[in-house]
């Protein structure tokens, strides 16, 4: 992953609105806005404004009754066009945040409001904060939409497909109402939506046809997916901006966007680094763009494992573009004599200085890499073949609308007037804070004993049982937390590594036991394909440093030696988690 995955290139319908618009801007100002009263300033505001067109309230953190107030002070507002909430729920329990954005959606809708802009950009919504947006999106409130921004909102596969059917569901309702939805710009950049949810989300591209900025980068999508996204977003010919970063192409992903690029004429930037794109992708996409495409602008594809002559194809069919402004083909394959070919090749550029520094060039590929490479992407697309295979036994018989509402039943009842389940299972299937005070006084005995009857069952996968229940259960707490909460699920988690580790000792299994921890933590790769983590593990790794900082010794010393070399290394994918992990790396490296 490199720099350029966060290049996101924010659409003009929004550059220049805070200056013509009648905007409350609460921005920055750190507020812990949980009370009624701590919302009083924002609700003075909302009235203050005669002619509201939006809201912003990134950089607060927000709860539920503080949006409650702001929701009824919402309602008197049919002028209101941007719900600009990025960043808005800091430290909130991910029960709170569906109610918070029920309440927020609700009051909009009940101002009847026509929304042009929605941003809920890095809020730790997951599936379980979709269910609160699943009812707003289908409203009249957002047949108006023009932009909407989700990017690195963990929404996983499963809020990838409720994200995906809220947004079929509001464009065929507002075609019956005779406004159909217009979408200009769809931003859902890191949320782990591999090929499903890109499979899913491709079914409104196509449907919807007026998109003109797709950004999806970090997705974990592979081949099968971006074949999907290409089919789909050709029925979209006025894409500008098609930025994929960091997602997988190999040659057959980039077969499949070469096939398509001729129907975008209006592009200007496409970001395809990182997508491991290779010589033979290269030479696709370079046939693709050698005619056609005079707005083009912006071109990266860097870090792709692209060889000399896949590069020199693109050089040479980019080389006439009069708008290109930036070509990035850093963190290739091309050699000293490579990189000055290329140099070459962009000369009649002058001092526009279109190909960008190539510093991180890795060298000529060894033919011994080359073979690798090829036998690597084989072995990819068999896996890739297999995991669809079986995906498509488990789910041929259970209709979308179906498997939607059971993904919604099992993650998310979070209603306020939700009735807390009074048993493990339940609550491992959806693990809240307010699911875990559910269980009584009796939760620590319940969840052991939960655990026992499991493994009774699966004694075979005894540490895969003992991992999932500490993340699921880890998962409820983070920075905000109170004190009561994180103590007793610290002291749960304790309990269940004591018992893990002493099992894995006596078994001579402590290599296993680690590497399971280790594979559940998102440090190793599972050797099973299928594996997918469904928790976040800012939670894990706050219970990990307070256990390091107050009873180190439930952990094993080859454990916690182990945990500080990978901690002692860059982990890009807990960048999410920075300030959780920088925590527990602080307390790994502690004398």
């Amino acid at each position: 992953m490199h720099l350029t995955e966060n290049k996101l290139s924010w659409s003009s319908e929004t550059k220049d609105f805070r200056t013509k618009e009648e905007i409350v801007d609460f921005s920055g100002k750190g507020l812990k806005l949980d009370t009624e009263t701590d919302a009083q300033p924002i609700v003075d505001a909302i009235h203050a404004a005669k002619g509201l067109t939006g809201l912003i309230l990134e950089g607060n953190t927000l709860g539920v009754e503080a949006a409650k107030s702001i929701a009824k002070a919402l309602e008197s507002k049919p002028t209101f066009q941007r719900a600009l909430w990025k960043d808005a729920f800091t430290g909130r329990l991910k029960d709170e945040i569906p109610k918070a954005l029920s309440f927020l959606g609700g009051g909009l809708i009940l101002a009847k409001a026509n929304l042009v802009e929605l941003d809920l950009s890095d809020n730790a919504l997951g599936p379980v904060g979709m269910e609160g947006l699943v009812q707003f999106l289908k409203s009249p409130v957002c047949y108006s939409l023009k932009c909407i921004r989700l990017n690195n909102n963990g929404l996983g596969i499963y809020g990838g497909r409720m994200l995906a059917q809220a947004l079929n569901d509001c464009l065929k309702a507002s075609k019956d109402a005779g406004s159909p939805l217009t979408l200009k710009t769809f931003i859902v950049g890191r949320n782990r939506l591999e090929n499903e949810g890109a499979i899913a989300l491709s079914e409104f591209f196509k449907a919807v046809g007026t998109l003109e900025e797709v950004q999806m980068p970090q997705n974990f999508i592979r081949h099968p997916g971006i074949s999907a996204l290409a089919s789909a977003l050709v029925y979209n010919p006025d894409l500008k901006i098609l930025n994929l970063n960091d997602n997988t192409f190999t040659w057959r992903g980039s077969q499949a966007i070469a096939e398509a690029l001729p129907k975008w004429q209006q592009l200007s930037v496409i970001n395809f680094g990182d997508c491991l794109i290779r010589t033979k992708g290269a030479e696709f996409l370079a046939k693709a763009l050698s005619s056609g495409h005079e707005h083009l602008k912006e071109v990266y594809m860097n870090h792709g494992e692209i060889n000399l002559p896949g590069a020199k194809q693109l050089a040479n069919s980019l080389k006439n573009k009069k708008m290109l402004t930036i070509c990035d083909l850093n963190g290739n394959q091309f050699g000293e004599d490579g990189c000055q070919e290329l140099k070459n090749i962009f000369n009649p550029f002058g001092d526009k200085k279109v190909l960008q520094s190539l510093s991180d060039d890795e060298g000529e590929p060894s033919s011994e890499e080359e073979e690798s490479g090829e036998e690597e992407e084989s072995d990819e697309e068999h896996e890739e073949k297999t995991d669809i295979q079986d995906k498509e036994k488990n789910v041929e018989h259970i209709p979308t609308d179906d498997a939607v509402h059971q993904i919604n039943t099992n993650l998310a009842h979070l209603t306020a007037n939700e009735n807390i389940p009074l048993n493990v299972e339940a609550f491992l299937n959806a693990p809240t804070s307010a699911r875990f005070y559910g269980l009584g006084d009796q939760k620590m005995p319940l969840i052991l004993q939960h655990i026992d009857s499991v493994i009774a069952s699966k004694p075979d996968e005894i540490f895969d049982v003992y991992a999932e229940v500490i993340m699921k259960l880890s998962s409820t707490v983070n920075l905000r937390s109170e004190k009561q909460l994180l103590e007793e699920v610290q002291q749960l988690v304790e309990i269940i590594l004591k018992v893990a580790f002493e099992k894995a000792k006596t078994t001579e299994k402590m290599a296993l036991c680690n590497n399971i921890f280790f594979i559940y933590m998102g440090l190793l790769k599972s050797e099973d394909k299928r594996f997918r983590p469904s928790w976040p593990l800012s939670g894990f790794f706050l219970i990990l440093e307070r256990i390091i900082t107050t009873n180190p010794g439930c952990i094993p010393p080859s454990t916690l030696q182990s945990l500080e070399t990978f901690f002692s290394r860059p982990q890009q994918a807990f960048e999410i988690y920075k300030e959780e992990s920088v925590r527990l790396r602080k307390a790994l490296n502690k004398p």
